[in-house]
């Protein structure tokens, strides 16, 4: 059993509420394994149990470990509910970092935490572009972050995570080789969220290679993106591709880049996702040329 306070509370307050659930006794649940009034501790979350008894436990409430390791997913603490809300948001919208921000400031004055850390930073380096496009700025807010995980030999998913959401923010020659290294790391998970986010990376590259004027790497890129975003039906990245697709030829003075911006503003439309639209219009507006076309 995880003995650390939170958990020991946690793991408590959720056997508390199967055995009332299944209106069974403190009796009945401890006879033969614990004293009730060990058990009573238990539940109110001021003492730990062996894992062997904690099994036993189980077994008399009828609950499977694996079924009760869901239940205790389902109640994440304020840390994890953090982390977890982050990095469902949408990195281009606005108004939901500021939300984060402002939830992440709060629990770093309650508590130091390095990963909420790293997600404060982040929130303000992409505040930043949001808002005013201010990538050198920017640049200052993710350099803290990867000061950090540089020196790791190995990152985990949560390091990973971390790095894919301001990587777009690095010198191209660093974000190639950090996304290469990541690549590499990932190959060995094979899991549903390292495919996702092996093309959230591969995405973000794109638009780094734009704003760098490397536009036939990046419609190169491009191509073979809006092809396996085809394949596995993902309308948001796929939608993506098409517009900065249409963004790289556009730049190329390509005149076939409308076709492009076009199909993937209509595909948002079609999804009502006005979010990420609003915020791909922008971009359109941003990588404009400057002369007249």
């Amino acid at each position: 059993m995880d003995n650390s306070s939170e958990n020991v509370k946690k793991t408590g307050e959720i056997l508390r509420k199967i055995r009332v659930n299944k209106k069974y006794t403190q009796k009945f649940v401890t006879e033969g394994i614990i004293s009730q009034s060990t058990y009573s501790k238990v539940e109110r979350g001021v003492i730990d149990i062996t894992y062997n008894k904690f099994i036993k436990l189980l077994s008399r409430l009828d609950v499977s470990e694996f079924e009760f390791q869901m239940l205790l997913d389902e109640e994440p603490d304020a840390r994890d509910d953090l982390i977890q809300q982050f990095f469902l948001i949408n990195y281009n919208d606005l108004e939901a970092l500021t939300a984060i921000q402002e939830r992440v400031q709060h629990y770093l004055i309650m508590k130091k935490d390095y990963i909420i850390q790293d997600i404060a930073y982040i929130c303000e380096a992409l505040m930043l572009i949001s808002k005013e496009r201010d990538y050198e700025q920017a640049a200052i807010f993710a350099n803290r972050v990867w000061k950090r995980l540089e020196r790791f030999d190995r990152w985990y998913m949560m390091e990973i995570r971390l790095i894919n959401a301001i990587l777009f923010i690095f010198p191209t020659e660093t974000a190639l080789h950090i996304s290469e290294r990541i690549v590499r790391q990932l190959s060995i998970y094979q899991t549903r969220e390292s495919r996702v986010i092996k093309n959230n990376i591969q995405t973000n590259l794109t638009l780094l290679l734009i704003r760098n004027k490397n536009y036939a790497t990046a419609l190169e890129n491009l191509d073979e993106l809006i092809i396996r975003f085809k394949q596995i039906s993902n309308y948001r990245l796929l939608a993506i591709a098409y517009i900065r697709k249409g963004i790289a030829l556009r730049l190329l003075k390509d005149p076939t880049w409308q076709e492009y911006t076009e199909k993937g503003l209509k595909m948002l439309d079609i999804f009502e996702d006005n979010n990420l639209k609003e915020a791909l219009t922008t971009e359109i507006e941003h990588y404009k040329p400057h002369v007249k076309e």
